[in-house]
């Protein structure tokens, strides 16, 4: 142990190396060797973070009672920022999620290859370094979280509402792409794939064979992310421009034409991306203003669901009737905020009401998402709402039994609010359920005592929009959720 080392991390917070020798050779008046020879030799309770490379061989230096803290995590990502930048793009992914991504999404937003390339840390490697140390969490469904020790603002439902947007975004960029024959017709590769192209993973990638990208009779391709909710600024391409650097100055690889596709951008980054040979793709100009306000709208009704169901009923009703006169994949959404639609249906009828909740069950550490979560004063009701226009499988039915029934009641039973409250589970389905999984459904609620388990299909749905006598909510239900309409 150094007392002199502990006392500036105690003074200072955590470290990196070369920071740490500038304070000893500062306060101390030794030379700078001897400020090495005096790092390298710390000992407990000066800890070095040995899973994380920066820039130089430096290391991060800090106290046991630092680790895992606020000071600690926000130390290291602005050591990350500055001095390690392949693990810093996979914590601005999570940033710029609002503390949220898809596991298979995050490696997009990076420079890190998703297959092995000479000189570059693979993807999965940075991932699991930073799980290890905390900085990234797996929340078991699906999902990476920021620590929530990290003081940044964080929102699952703006999470959510952006990633469906996104989404869609790229289903109609395709469709539009295909539609010019700029990309092959049936060949393209969306999100949920994570296609790869050069040993990166995109948004979205599709073989070519316009003039000027075939080369000796193979297809080039179109390659292309999306980024929504702000204005770009110059740290938010960086990425990018590092991956499309990588494979420009590779001998081997396909011509490709890089893509952005954007809300807005400020200029500074605009004239990086343009110097560099980027097509940026501006929402509105692609699709129309119409279609950007419209995915907009949507975004804040999903960030916002539990308030405008509860405080403003008629902007969900609004959006709703906006989207059936939207040409293009983007008027699919409704299926999407399905849930707000249930939502309504039981703030007619119950004293409490919150949609989209994340609850977090204690023993396991594990979330869930609550679509919609109703308080009666002697029962709970947890909704799993599903706006499909067709039927849920028994491998579903399967996992909503045996996983997110247990994970949610696990959680209600550590609550005291519920004691002695009834629970009871449902799952409503706009597109029914398939045979197998029906049969699943009515065993688990003909030998389930210990809470209650529902189950709805379309017609189901449709007999309770009409018995609720509310004239907006039965046209929605009818029209966009009941009848083949999605």
């Amino acid at each position: 142990m150094s007392r002199r080392i502990s006392t500036i991390l105690e003074k200072k917070g955590p470290l990196l190396s070369g920071s740490l020798a500038n304070e000893l050779v500062n306060q101390f008046s030794i030379s700078r060797e001897a400020a090495r020879k005096e790092i390298s030799r710390a000992s407990a309770p000066i800890r070095k973070l040995k899973n994380v490379t920066f820039d130089n061989n430096q290391k991060y230096l800090h106290l046991d009672s630092h680790f895992t803290s606020e000071t600690f995590f926000e130390s290291l990502i602005q050591y990350l920022r500055l001095s390690s930048k392949a693990y810093y793009y996979f914590i601005k992914a999570v940033l710029n999620n609002y503390g949220y991504i898809r596991i298979n999404e995050i490696a997009t937003y990076t420079c890190s290859p998703v297959q092995p390339l000479k000189g570059h840390k693979p993807a999965d490697s940075i991932i699991k370094d930073l799980l290890y140390i905390k900085l990234l969490l797996d929340n078991g469904d699906g999902l990476f979280q920021l620590n929530p020790s990290v003081d940044i603002p964080q929102s699952y439902t703006r999470f959510k509402a952006l990633n469906i947007a996104k989404k869609t975004i790229m289903t109609d960029f395709y469709d539009w792409s295909r539609k010019i024959n700029l990309v092959a017709y049936n060949s393209g590769k969306m999100i949920e794939k994570m296609p790869e192209f050069h040993k990166f993973q995109w948004s979205f990638t599709a073989p070519s064979y316009i003039n000027g990208l075939q080369k000796g009779g193979k297809p080039g391709f179109v390659v292309a992310d999306v980024i929504l909710g702000k204005k770009l600024l110059e740290e938010d391409i960086e990425y990018f421009l590092a991956k499309v650097n990588v494979i420009s100055h590779s001998s081997k690889h396909s011509p490709f034409i890089p893509v952005l596709i954007v809300e807005g951008i400020e200029e500074k980054a605009f004239t990086r991306l343009k110097s560099a040979g980027v097509v940026l793709g501006f929402i509105d100009k692609l699709f129309g203003n119409q279609y950007l306000e419209t995915l907009r709208a949507f975004v804040s009704i999903v960030e916002n669901a539990s308030a405008v169901i509860t405080k403003n009923p008629d902007k969900y009703f609004e959006f709703i009737e906006a989207l059936s006169k939207l040409e293009g994949k983007a008027s699919n959404l409704k299926g999407d905020v399905f849930e707000l639609a249930v939502g309504y249906y039981y703030s007619q009828l119950a004293p409490y009401i919150e949609i989209n909740k994340l609850i977090t069950e204690r023993e396991s550490g594990r979330n869930k998402e609550i679509d919609v979560y109703v308080k009666y004063p002697t029962e709970v009701r947890f909704v799993e709402c599903k706006g499909y226009n067709y039927p849920l499988d028994e491998e579903y039915v399967a996992k909503w039994l045996s996983d997110n029934i247990p994970t949610i009641r696990k959680w209600a039973l550590s609550q005291d609010e519920f004691a002695h409250k009834e629970f009871i589970f449902e799952l409503w389905s706009t597109g029914g359920f398939e045979k197998s999984a029906l049969d699943k459904l009515q065993k688990a609620a003909c030998i389930t005592k210990k809470y209650t388990i529902r189950f709805f299909d379309a017609q189901e749905i449709a007999v309770k929009a009409k018995e609720s006598r509310n004239d907006n909510l039965n046209r929605i239900l009818k029209n966009y959720f009941t009848s083949n309409s999605l």
